[in-house]
């Protein structure tokens, strides 16, 4: 029987070179990254998604799939990624982001600020749900006003 056009075999890249050609491409991903975040505008497109973000965590497939693809990752791997891929960059990363963190930090230490905390009585339990729980409430409170 003679082979019909649509029957091709679809040409795929062995292993090694995918491998290479990605390896290759980590030199030029972040100027296009980079590039591609400067023109980009992602909050609205975020925002519309909203409801659709919902559906979709609510699909029991999702959760099937979630469920599954944690399950594939070990503790010792997932630490072992973390510590190669996490530890040589935190400290930067978090430098750099020190101003927005101390922005972002400014309402809720202004809120403890501004927290008088009632007289400490002989009742450890009457002093851990009068103050410990003044501080939770100006914390809840905070969160509620700024988002």
């Amino acid at each position: 029987m003679p082979k019909k056009a649509n029957d091709e075999k679809m040409k795929v890249k062995s292993a090694s070179l995918a491998q290479a050609n990605y390896t290759a491409a980590a030199a030029l991903v972040p100027a296009r990254y980079r590039a591609g975040v400067t023109s980009a505008d992602w909050q609205a497109p975020a925002l519309a998604g909203q409801a659709l973000y919902v559906q979709r965590l609510q699909d029991p497939d999702v959760l099937a799939r979630r469920a599954k693809n944690i399950g594939k990752v070990s503790d010792s791997d997932w630490r072992s990624a973390a510590d190669t891929k996490g530890s040589p960059i935190i400290g930067a990363r978090m430098t750099a982001a020190a101003p927005k963190q101390q922005a972002n930090w400014a309402p809720y230490r202004a809120a403890l600020e501004s927290l008088t905390l009632p007289p400490k009585t002989a009742d450890p339990m009457s002093n851990l749900t009068n103050r410990a729980g003044a501080v939770v409430q100006a914390m809840v409170n905070t969160k509620k006003s700024v988002g």
